[in-house]
């Protein structure tokens, strides 16, 4: 057992250099939210006191068994359809380093130190992502959950752990954010909640996407040892710095450390505290320690013993049950057929981009499976996960049976994959000016019923009506009100030398004179199609309130002067979006319970919204009578005389039928719409084209 000389300890900081005492760096904030928790509630104290005495008693005493403890996980990935939105393989590849770790195959374990090779552990500890979630569906252990609160979590609250929260005493909650707020220094990499901090509103852990793993949007440095770091905080480990030369980590087979960055760089000879016995160098190879991700390499025997201790005694004993490994789908029903389910890489994916499915059919082993997919380059397969391609745009279902010894079942979604051309039908100058639901023009909901976007018939900048985000003092703060726009081809102006830009108007007003009070509106761009999107703009407190306005609870807006021009002046900075076929283009609204927001006349051109408009300026557009039977007229009035297109598209701006490609000069011209191949019943789209943007004309057939 090693011995501590204090009086030596009290020289420490002194002799440190100064680089390792202001060293503010990346760090693990698990300590600093225990802390938290106990000015919350003192007698905390006393109850980690409690635990570590029999974790004490508990480390010269280890458990004695012959199988591995298995531990049912869940990544909540909280995302705004971002770069936190991580892949299901850097997920995957992150619990591989951890069973690595926990099981002493991690490659960089020959590097060990002699001094610590005999106290090294394999701490016979193995995790798997669930496969049936609460309720009793199949699930591949990754929750994907849209929430701004994924975009900056606070340390402080739960808030994050309130959107997606499974059982505690059955799953690892692992919530995977973009940042993390903290009242400490540098940045924070994750934390945990100690296993006799526990209650079912926290537990779990709280990870930065960028630390997840080792590819994807990973840190190289990091090796993935960020979460093996904070699952040891969740079985009750502590740093091994704990206490500095004091040494308060509970093991006597850890030397102590002076202080949290001293092995930052992993001195080889590194030795911040000689009043131990023997006096052994800085165990930076710790899981526990604050060293580079690729010194870390080991966990020792007291350390295991530990983590068994409290793998052992509720809540983590629940975790780890046999009982609790059939129900959460780790261990397979031997007397059941499989239940069916699948799901993919992507939902929405341009066309000629490959699309990997995964089966994560649940309750039994699956011997034998067949997917059915049509319109793919593979329309049936056997395999687990077979990758296929779409080369044409439209909605495609997917189906998968399995099966084995006991039955088959099987599962089927329509419309499951959308493919989307890699060029877009639209192009600038394109306008929305809301005077109907523009969902039937391409638009599309992001956000669940309770919080989308309405039509305001009284309301407008333009016209007679607008969108409106309805938020008042009974919306929960963080709803967000969100909706994606259909694609455009950005290159047609960016060949002509013009600028492409967004423009929209807003109306809002703070609530309060508190400009932090303020809702949030965020846009966004997607150019993989929808799959992924990037922010390009925000707008909080007077940024999104109108000019001169001042603060005015329940605001609706009477006239011009309160709508605000919102715009990005130019695409040419945005990684040449000038350049791209195929931008789809999102607006949130983010609540703080407070007021409603208002957009009118978003503008996709040349042009700000306002200044030039189609209708307005080149041709006005009438189509009746709509509902329409067998034929209808297109009444078009031309200021000036210019090529004209007019074409027939479903609501996804695919053109069924071309009506027109001419030259036609200034005053009226009709057209008339009939012998068309379309479906009675359903909503159309008459586009007519200019040389500077389109107009849309919703039609419909009658039965």
């Amino acid at each position: 057992m090693k011995k501590i000389f204090t009086a030596a300890a009290l020289l420490v900081s002194f002799l440190l250099p100064l680089s390792a005492q202001f060293h503010h760096e990346h760090s693990c904030g698990t300590e600093l939210h225990y802390q938290q928790m106990l000015k919350q509630d003192p007698t905390l104290a006393a109850k980690r006191e409690a635990y570590n005495a029999e974790a004490r008693a508990a480390r010269n005493n280890p458990v004695r068994r012959a199988a591995k403890y298995t531990i049912p996980v869940v990544f909540h990935v909280i995302h705004t359809n971002g770069a936190e939105n991580i892949s299901r393989e850097q997920i995957l590849d992150q619990v591989r380093v951890l069973n690595q770790d926990f099981n002493f195959l991690n490659p960089n374990r020959t590097k060990i130190r002699s001094q610590f090779t005999a106290v090294a552990a394999d701490c016979q500890i193995e995790f798997k992502l669930a496969n049936i979630d609460p309720s009793g569906k199949c699930t591949d252990g990754i929750n994907r959950v849209y929430s701004p609160y994924g975009v900056d979590v606070d340390q402080s609250n739960a808030t994050v752990k309130s959107i997606a929260r499974w059982d505690y005493t059955k799953y690892l909650n692992i919530w995977v954010v973009t940042s993390i707020q903290s009242s400490g220094n540098g940045t924070t990499l994750g934390y945990a909640v100690f296993p006799f901090l526990t209650n079912s509103a926290v537990d779990g852990i709280v990870m930065r996407h960028d630390r997840v793993g080792t590819i994807g949007t990973a840190v190289p440095g990091d090796s993935g040892r960020t979460l093996t770091h904070e699952v040891g905080h969740w079985l009750g480990l502590f740093h091994t710095f704990q206490g500095g030369c004091n040494d308060d980590d509970q093991c006597d087979d850890t030397p102590p450390v002076a202080s949290t960055f001293t092995n930052a760089s992993c001195p080889a000879n590194g030795n911040s505290c000689s009043n131990d016995n023997p006096n052994l160098p800085d165990q930076w190879e710790n899981y526990m320690d604050y060293s580079d991700g690729s010194c870390m390499a080991m966990f020792t025997k007291q350390q295991k013993a530990i983590m068994e201790y409290y793998l052992a005694r509720s809540p983590r004993s629940g975790n780890v049950s046999a009982a609790n490994l059939l129900a959460t789908g780790i261990t397979p029903n031997s007397s059941t057929p499989p239940t069916a389910s699948f799901s993919s890489s992507n939902r929405v994916v341009c066309a000629g981009e490959p699309v990997k499915f995964y089966d994560m059919s649940c309750k039994a082993t699956v011997t034998a499976r067949s997917w059915s997919l049509p319109g793919s380059s593979s329309p049936s397969s056997s395999s687990e996960s077979p990758v296929v391609i779409y080369q044409t745009a439209g909605k495609y279902s997917v189906s998968l049976t399995v099966q084995n010894a006991k039955g088959s079942n099987s599962s089927s979604v329509t419309d499951y994959i959308e493919v989307i051309g890699q060029e877009s039908a639209l192009y600038p100058n394109a306008e929305e000016k809301f005077e109907s639901d523009p969902v039937g023009r391409g638009f599309q909901h992001l956000s669940p019923s309770g919080s989308r976007w309405t039509l305001a018939d009284t309301v407008s900048y333009t016209g007679a009506k607008s969108y409106q985000a309805k938020i008042n003092s009974f919306t929960a703060s963080g709803t967000v009100f969100s909706f994606r726009t259909p694609s455009y081809d950005l290159s047609k102006l960016g060949k002509l030398g013009l600028p492409a830009r967004l423009s929209f108007y807003a109306a809002y007003a703070l609530p309060t004179s508190d400009p932090t009070a303020s809702e949030i509106l965020r846009v966004y761009v997607s150019t993989d199609c929808g799959n992924s999107f990037r922010q390009i703009l925000e707008r909080t407190g007077t940024g999104l309130a109108y000019s001169g306005g001042t603060s005015k609870p329940g605001f609706v807006p009477v006239n011009k002067s309160q709508w605000k021009l919102i715009n990005i002046p130019s695409f040419s900075q945005l990684n040449r979006l000038d350049t791209v076929k195929n931008a789809i283009f999102r607006i949130d609204i983010i609540s703080n319970s407070g007021n409603s927001v208002w957009i009118d006349d978003i503008n996709v051109s040349q042009w700000f919204s306002g200044t030039h408009i189609i209708e307005k300026d080149e041709v006005k557009a009438a189509v009746y009578p709509n509902p329409a039977r067998d034929n209808a007229t297109l009444e078009l009035n031309l200021t000036m005389g210019m090529p004209v297109t007019v074409d027939i598209c479903d609501v996804q701006g695919r053109v069924i039928q071309t009506l027109c490609k001419k030259f036609m000069p200034v005053g009226k011209s009709l057209i008339t719409l009939g012998n068309l191949a379309v479906d009675n019943g359903s909503i159309y789209l008459v586009r007519i084209q200019t040389r500077n943007g389109f107009i849309i004309k919703p039609i419909t057939f009658a039965p």
